[in-house]
């Protein structure tokens, strides 16, 4: 960490954390006609059903 902190044990966790996050792979990325299909079936399955949650959800967690 770049700034200062009261509890050095706590900057040294944050830096472990902060070195650890690695960016995925790209083999497990959407391509952007994948994001496009899936966003299409979500919103034909929310609409397909009677059960208005789904398409809450649907709206929600569009952007996978």
């Amino acid at each position: 960490m770049t700034t200062e902190t009261r509890d050095p044990q706590f900057a040294i966790n944050v830096d472990e954390i902060v070195n650890a996050i690695q960016w995925p792979d790209t083999s497990f990325t959407l391509s952007p006609l994948e994001a496009a299909v899936g966003v299409v079936v979500a919103f034909y399955d929310a609409f397909a059903t009677p059960d208005r949650s789904i398409l809450r959800h649907a709206l929600n967690g569009i952007a996978f």
